[in-house]
C-alpha cells in the first residue's frame, strides 16, 4: 500500500462552515427582517439560554417563559444590534441576565410544604439529602452579589470558559478569573456562616 492514511486531499465542499461566521450571516439577515434567519438563531441558542436561566431561577418552567421573553426582545432589538467583536451569544446572555434580574425584582418568595411526604425508602432518603445540599448551596449563592452569582453559574454550572464568561459579562478574562476566585471565597464564607453543608 503506497497511500498513507489520513493524506486524502480535503474536499472544500465537505469542510465545515465556521459557526461564528454562520451566526453573523444569520444576524445580518435577521436585522433585515428575515424571520427564518432569526428562527435559526432561536433554534441554535434556545436550549443554552434556557439552561442558564434554569440555573439562575431554579424552575425550568419559569426559565422557559423567561427565555421566550428574551428571544422576543431580541427579535425586537436585533435591528439595533451592533457587532462589537464579541459573539452574538454574549448579547443574548446579557439579555437573559437582565430578564432574570427583572424577574427576581417582581417575584415574591413563597414556600408550599403541602403534599411533602417523608421518605419511605433508602433511595428516597438519599434524594432528600441531595436536595437539602442543593437547597443550602442555592441559599448561599442567593446571598452572594449578583456578579459573584453570575460568574459561578457560568463557570461551574454551565461550564463556560473564562473567555466566554468575559464576553458574556463584558469583562476581561483576567478580571473574570479574579472575580471567580473572590466569588468562591465568598461562597465558602456563606456556607461556613450557616454551619456548613448537611
Amino acid at each position: 500500500m503506497s497511500a498513507e492514511r489520513g493524506t486524502t486531499p480535503a474536499d472544500p465542499a465537505a469542510e465545515a462552515v465556521d459557526p461564528e461566521l454562520e451566526v453573523r450571516a444569520l444576524v445580518v439577515r435577521s436585522q433585515k427582517g428575515d424571520a427564518n434567519a432569526f428562527g435559526l438563531l432561536y433554534d441554535r441558542f434556545l436550549a443554552e439560554i434556557v439552561r442558564y436561566l434554569t440555573y439562575r431561577v431554579g424552575n425550568p418552567d419559569t426559565a422557559e417563559d423567561l427565555a421566550q421573553q428574551v428571544f422576543l426582545k431580541a427579535w425586537q432589538a436585533i435591528p439595533r444590534y451592533e457587532d462589537r467583536g464579541v459573539p452574538f451569544k454574549a448579547w443574548l446572555y446579557r439579555m437573559a441576565h437582565n430578564q432574570m434580574v427583572d424577574h427576581h425584582r417582581t417575584r415574591r418568595v413563597t414556600t408550599d410544604l403541602e403534599g411533602v411526604d417523608l421518605p419511605e425508602e433508602p433511595e428516597a432518603e438519599q434524594r432528600v439529602l441531595v436536595q437539602e445540599v442543593h437547597s443550602h448551596l442555592r441559599a448561599a449563592l442567593d446571598r452572594l452579589s449578583e456578579d459573584h452569582r453570575q460568574v459561578l453559574v457560568l463557570r461551574f454550572l454551565l461550564e463556560k470558559s473564562a473567555r466566554e464568561v468575559g464576553e458574556i459579562m463584558d469583562r476581561k478574562e483576567v478580571t473574570v478569573r479574579g472575580l471567580q476566585m473572590r466569588a468562591l471565597q465568598a461562597l465558602r464564607r456563606e456556607i461556613e456562616l450557616t454551619g456548613g453543608l448537611p
